[in-house]
């Protein structure tokens, strides 16, 4: 028997299935909430707000987000654990909330509750008479809102626990577990209606037509006649035998009960108890958010409320357009591409894609299943082109591309294939379309080939001919094709409509429209309407019309079409209107009008793109069309419009962009911004003052069916009585610097249709003046009116009298600077007239040096000579004249190469460094970036830079410092010199710092100009022209950069700032030349030796140490050997040796015997000392008889022993000749060609560390960037002590011994090897071989190509 009850339901669950339309049930999830749980009461407040409560949480939504409420409510006793039970509304739109602490109301204008009741809460409910009723502490009790607090107690005879309390329209019903009783309001008395199994408790109870439904927790749905007498038992299973759990009940407005269980939402028609169950699916976006559905709530505007657990909300209203779509999901649609659709004799569909194959939609259970290429179920292809359904023999054939044409085998489940190949390649046929020619053949087209047929008696395939007219055979290019009645076959093409004979296979008949764009007679789709009209969409002319009178029209923008394109055609069965997928959206031609109008369903989102041919009616009326995007759904006759006229409530007001709280310190509002709205004689005014007049609005509505497409308008009468219509889905409105005054804002809404409401909402604003406008204000500025007038008058006085000194200072400027153009003018045409006489001064003088006799000795040579010198500083000063007067006429052009400029100015500081060592100044360039391809002009930079770096070393007294720092240019750096900033461009600043005499702030600027020089007392400076800097100035300045001068604490640093094209390619230049920069080193050396020369006698170079107790010995030997040396004394070893450390002398004498430390010690101190084990020491004793003593301080690293007492001169001379021999040794080593540490060093500390950094740099010696910060890193010794032992040592620079060690590896390869310079320029850390072929000559004085062949 029970089996039998089970399948009888099961048989009435699915009739109804296909009666009651799902698909009217569509459900708009709203915004996810932080709560978990489950909803199990809703309510819309008196604003619009909707309200939901779950078991320890209460939000509230107000259209932009949910708010959680817990907070407001928790503050009557923070450290009680609350929970929620309904929530109502009254008729005056009181809300109450009921909780285990007592039943609390919400006050509106201060967004608060406060406490009516106390007790714990069970249920809360309001009968038709506007009574609230509640279970309070498992007592019945109600009340009226109006009479409050007068509260009505109904005694229960019984103690059990009271389960439910349910209002109806006649009724209240109580219900104490399985019992369920009936309250006579008036007596106060309870009778039994019905009793229930054991154990079931009562849910809910609804009235309808005469019955009572009675829903139990676990035993289904009772419907009872007035009596309680049991008519209907409608059981709710979940899918198995198991009964759902039920929550609630609902009577819609056609009649259809709502049943909410936590297995489903069930649906029953009382009339024919016709029941369905409507789930979550994951590819239907509006069907439930979950299956368990807690609440159901009706608002007052014709919307339904569904609560599930999980903490979701969704809204559903039988004004939904009931338009469904579908997208590519998990176990749903398998790809995006939609391409065709059939539907089979049981509703299902078949759905063909461009990519995934077919899939099959069995409605019934609303499942996928995909037929693919790879599932081995006889798809060939998975870009489906056609679908055909055979309804008589039900027998589905497709096509596709590149795979011909299959069947389906309904008892295997499998396609099975038609063999379809072509009949000259044999490769399977691409068919977009075919039609059956009665069972004898079928009919096949591909837009790129012929007309195929293949006669299926013969099983043959044939390329059709097909011939015009006139019987001549014509290329057609096919979109698709259809028989009609008769032996005619349309062959839709891009030329128009042809119709074939299909017996002579000759053209009958040609629909063309004349003298019209080749677009408009392009087809692509076709449909026959049901008064045999012929509909053609074409590719980019709209759509054509055959009427069955032969007339042929085209519509399209005129007619008001806009979607060009027309992809799907579909004829309504019920209105007859024709409806068009367009690249523009949907239209339809109204039957009734005759006009074509644009539909609503115009949502992109839908379903992307409209694909071609792909649109399908169902035996139902359905329309299905198909996109990019998947494909949507829809009956034209069951699209609905939203009627709700929406009203607008306030949600937030904000000032200078933050949120405005009432009864807050500063703050306008004394109520909740969503209590407030103007109307004449209220009120309720928000009061700004002038420091908030940049506000902002935030709105919503009642309106919450697709509440994205909800659109405002707004005025701000007093600012415009303009309505501005904003954006679909912004709720925000912004309003800055209000003027002072009075202003009404309004605000009203329209629903997702378009449909305005009638209700205007308005806030009434009133902006205070500044304090700046006040009366006291105006008299302020009165008194200031009048002393700017008088302070006006005074200043056009003294503006006269200034303008007049103006104009003579003026004057006077014209006047210096047309004597200083003059002054360039005379000189520039001296210059040129001096260039003559010079040419024939300099030509004679050389013919006069041949004549004279070779000695270098003679008074003639000497005269000579200095005729030379003196006659190249003259062309050298022309040339500088010449060059400036071209840069300040901007006749200068520059000649942008490729290259790497780090690299090009660290080569021309390089070529410095041999004058640099002659003067014994320290020399550094320090670069932050590591190389930069760019373009530039060589010669503009070379001449820039070698006269920066010439005025460097030349200004720079011996023992001093000349640095190089290279680095970007910062953004602060750049607006500090007023540089614009160039988009392609990076700045590359170059900061040139020597050691020397400052110069002073009143001189920086006249440094720059022509013919002005800044004297050092150094007679080098006295011989140039004062026009370096001037032209460097000028250089720098055309390139369109800056040059600044800081000087202080002895120290002068020039800093030049250049724009260089950024990402250039890495090109070698070959041709860099370097002839400015070594002529100017070559005159710097010139008067450096002319200098010397005369400095040789005053100038002492070498330094002593000697180390004597004896002081008038020590005094004797200071007074002698000053005449030569520079002579430090010390009186004891250890004085001698800290001196020795700090001074670093060329020659260090001592005394043998000297208290606490001797001689002996002092040697092995020196010796043993980094720092100073390179020194000669000279070791003075009067035990010089004792052989012992010579041997041990020998052995202690004396160099030389002299006995006392001893001849001065003979120390003067052992001295001397220390000197010259280490000399001697230093220049040895840098003609040689191979390296000999031993042979050079006087210790083996020295030795061990000459080899250690000649280890390093042959290591690195290909590396182009190991630099002398890279040296130091590797050797791991401080750089002073480092560049002092090298010097000393070699007497060479940091920089020059790598270069030296790189160009003695270099003669090694020119000898022993068959490489050409070029590879030995790149082996040998050189960047090109120019620049290695001018370090070479200036090192061995032959040039790499004379070396090799000299080594030869």
């Amino acid at each position: 028997m029970r089996f039998l009850l089970i399948s009888v339901c099961f048989s009435l669950f699915s009739i109804t299935v296909l009666s009651l339309n799902s698909s009217d049930y569509r459900f708009h999830t709203m915004p996810e909430t932080s709560y978990y749980g489950g909803i199990h009461s809703i309510v819309k407040d008196s604003i619009g707000r909707i309200w939901f409560s779950g078991y320890d949480a209460l939000f509230v939504y107000n259209g932009n987000s949910f708010i959680q409420m817990n907070d407001v409510v928790t503050k009557f006793s923070p450290s009680s654990y609350w929970t929620y039970r309904e929530i109502v509304t009254d008729h005056s739109k009181r809300l109450y909330v009921g909780t285990n602490h007592g039943l609390l109301r919400f006050n509106y204008q201060t967004q608060d509750f406060e406490s009516i009741l106390d007790g714990n809460i069970g249920m809360v409910s309001l009968d038709d008479d506007g009574v609230v009723w509640l279970i309070r502490n498992n007592r019945v009790e109600s009340f009226h809102p109006d009479h409050f607090p007068t509260v009505t107690y109904y005694p229960l005879s019984s103690k059990s626990i009271i389960t439910a309390l349910i209002c109806t329209e006649n009724s209240i019903y109580i219900g104490l577990k399985e019992q369920l009783y009936r309250l006579d309001k008036e007596t106060k008395q309870y009778s039994l209606f019905v009793s229930l199994k054991d154990d079931i408790i009562v849910r809910d109870v609804i009235e309808y037509d005469g019955s009572v439904y009675v829903l139990s927790d676990m035993d289904g749905l009772y419907e009872y006649d007035n009596e309680g007498k049991v008519t209907k038992h409608h059981t709710l299973f979940k899918g198995n035998e198991n009964f759902a759990s039920a929550k609630k009940l609902y009577l819609d407005s056609e009649n259809v009960i709502w049943i909410t269980t936590q297995s489903g939402l069930f649906l029953l028609d009382p009339i024919t108890a016709e029941l369905q169950c409507l789930r979550f699916s994951l590819h239907d976006p509006y069907s439930l958010p979950n299956n368990s559905v807690w609440s159901i709530y009706s608002d007052p505007d014709g919307g339904i409320w569904i609560g599930t657990y999980g903490g979701k909300l969704a809204y559903m209203t039988l004004f939904d357009n009931n338009i469904n779509y579908f997208k590519a999901t998990s176990g749903g649609l398998n790809h995006p591409i939609v391409s065709c659709f059939e539907e089979d004799e049981n509703g299902n569909l078949w759905i063909g894609t461009e990519g995934g194959g077919l899939n099959y939609w069995d409605r019934t259970t609303d499942k996928f299943t995909h037929f693919t290429q790879e599932n081995n179920k006889g798809i060939t292809s998975n870009m489906i082109k056609k679908l055909r359904y055979d309804e008589h023999d039900n027998i589905l054939q497709i096509s596709s591309f590149n795979g011909g044409m299959a069947e389906f085998n309904d008892q295997q489940k499998k396609f099975t294939d038609l063999r379809m190949y072509h009949p000259v390649t044999s490769q399977q046929l691409t068919i977009y379309d075919f039609v059956l020619e009665g069972d004898s053949g079928i009919w096949m087209t591909d837009p790129d080939a012929e007309l195929m047929y293949k006669d299926i008696k013969n099983n043959t395939i044939e390329l059709v001919s097909i011939l015009d007219s006139k019987g001549d055979p014509i290329r057609l290019q096919i979109e698709t094709l259809f028989r009609d009645n008769g032996s005619s076959l349309w062959l839709i093409t891009h030329k128009g409509a042809y119709v074939m004979d299909v017996n002579t296979r000759r053209i009958i008949n040609h629909y063309y429209i004349e003298d019209a764009p080749y677009t408009t007679n392009n087809l692509c789709v076709y449909c026959i309407t049901s008064d045999s009209n012929i509909w053609f969409g074409t590719r980019g002319g709209g759509v054509n019309r055959l009427s069955k009178d032969g007339t042929y029209v085209n519509f399209s923008e005129g007619d008001g079409l806009f979607g060009k394109t027309v992809f799907g055609i579909l004829e309504d069965t019920f209105s007859r209107d024709v409806w068009f997928s367009t690249n523009d959206g949907l239209y339809y031609y109204d039957y009734k009008t005759e006009k074509i109008n644009k539909s609503e369903i115009n949502n992109p989102s839908f379903c992307g793109a409209f694909y071609v041919r792909s649109c399908y009616k169902t035996s139902k009326g359905e329309m299905l069309f198909g996109g990019t995007d998947g494909f949507i759904m829809f009956t034209p006759s069951k699209i609905k419009y939203n009627n709700q006229k929406p009203r607008v409530f306030f949600t937030d007001l904000l000032i200078n962009n933050k949120r405005v709280i009432p009864n807050t310190m500063n703050s306008p509002l004394k109520k909740d911004i969503s209590t407030l709205s103007y109307l004449e004689g209220s009120n309720d005014k928000i009061v700004l003052s002038h420091k908030q007049s940049n506000i902002e609005i935030c709105v919503s509505t009642n309106s919450y069916l697709y509440a994205e497409k909800n659109q405002y308008a707004y005025k701000m009468v007093g600012l415009s009585d303009e309505w501005i219509l904003l954006p679909q889905g912004q709720k925000t409105m912004q309003f800055f610097n209000i003027p002072a005054g009075n202003y009404i804002f309004k605000v009203k809404a329209a629903n997702n249709d378009g449909l305005w409401g009638d209700e205007v909402s308005a806030l009434r604003f009133e902006v205070k003046p500044s304090p700046f406008l006040s009366g006291w204000a105006y008299i302020s500025y009165f008194i200031l009116l009048i002393f700017m007038v008088s302070f006006i008058w005074r200043y056009f006085t003294n503006k006269k009298i200034f303008e007049n000194r103006l104009e003579m200072e003026h004057l006077k400027e014209q006047n210096m600077k047309k004597l200083t153009q003059a002054r360039i003018n005379f000189f520039t045409n001296i210059s040129h007239d001096l260039k003559t006489p010079l040419t024939l001064v300099l030509d004679p003088l050389k013919q006069l040096k041949e004549l004279l006799p070779q000695d270098q000795s003679s008074s003639a040579t000497a005269y000579m000579q200095l005729i030379e010198k003196n006659v190249n500083r003259i062309q050298r000063m022309i040339s500088q004249l010449l060059q400036f007067r071209e840069i300040e006429s901007q006749k200068i052009t520059f000649n942008q190469q490729p290259g790497d400029i780090i690299q090009y100015i660290d080569d021309i500081f390089s070529l410095f460094e041999l004058y640099a060592n002659k003067k014994r100044i320290e020399t550094e360039i320090n670069s932050k970036v590591e190389s930069f391809y760019t373009k530039f002009d060589y010669d503009a930079i070379e001449k820039i830079f070698t006269n920066l770096f010439s005025n460097a070393i030349r200004y720079t007294f011996e023992d001093g410092f000349v640095g190089v720092r290279i680095y970007p240019t910062t953004q602060e750096e750049i607006g500090g010199l007023s540089l614009s900033g160039k988009v392609d461009a990076d700045y590359i600043s170059v900061a040139i710092t020597n050691t020397g005499k400052g110069i002073p702030d009143n001189k920086k600027e006249e440094i720059f100009e022509s013919f002005n020089r800044f004297t050092s007392g150094k007679t080098a400076l006295g011989e140039s022209t004062g026009l370096g800097l001037s032209i460097v100035r000028e250089l720098v300045t055309s390139l369109d950069g800056r040059i600044t001068l800081d000087s202080g604490d002895s120290k002068i640093t020039f800093t030049v700032v250049l724009p260089f094209i950024r990402n250039v390619g890495k090109i070698n230049n070959n041709l860099v030349s370097y002839d400015y920069t070594i002529s100017e080193i070559d005159n710097m050396l010139a008067e450096s030796e002319e200098m010397d020369s005369h400095d040789k006698r005053s100038y002492k170079t070498h330094s002593i140490v000697v180390i004597e107790d004896d002081s008038s010995l020590r005094f004797y030997m200071e007074q002698r050997l000053s005449e030569y040396y520079n002579v430090y004394t010390a009186a004891s070893g250890n004085e001698g040796i800290t001196k020795a450390e700090k001074i670093f002398p060329q020659i260090v004498i001592t005394d043998l015997m000297m208290p606490d430390t001797d001689g002996f010690d002092v040697c092995r101190n020196l010796r043993s000392n980094i720092k100073t084990s390179h020194i000669p020491i000279i070791v003075l004793s009067a035990l010089g008889k004792n052989t012992e003593n010579k041997i041990k301080a020998l052995e202690n690293g004396a160099n030389v022993f002299i006995d006392k007492p001893f001849d001065m001169g003979f120390l003067i001379k052992q001295v001397d000749n220390l000197i010259k021999y280490q000399k001697r040794l230093k220049q040895r080593y840098s003609k040689k060609y191979i390296v000999e540490p031993s042979k050079l060093t006087i210790s083996s500390l020295d030795e061990e560390l000459l080899k250690r950094a000649m280890e390093h740099i042959e290591q690195n010696i290909s590396n182009c960037d190991y630099n002398v910060e890279s040296f130091v890193s590797d050797m791991a010794i401080g750089r002073t002590l480092l560049y002092q032992k090298i010097k000393s040592l070699t007497g060479m620079s940091l920089k020059e011994f790598i270069m030296d060690i790189r160009l003695k590896r270099s003669t090694q390869l020119l000898k022993e090897s068959d490489l050409t310079i070029s590879e030995i320029a790149d082996l040998t850390g050189f960047v090109n071989p120019k620049y290695f072929s001018i370090c070479f000559k200036k090192h061995f004085e032959l040039t790499p190509s004379e070396f090799k062949k000299k080594s030869r």
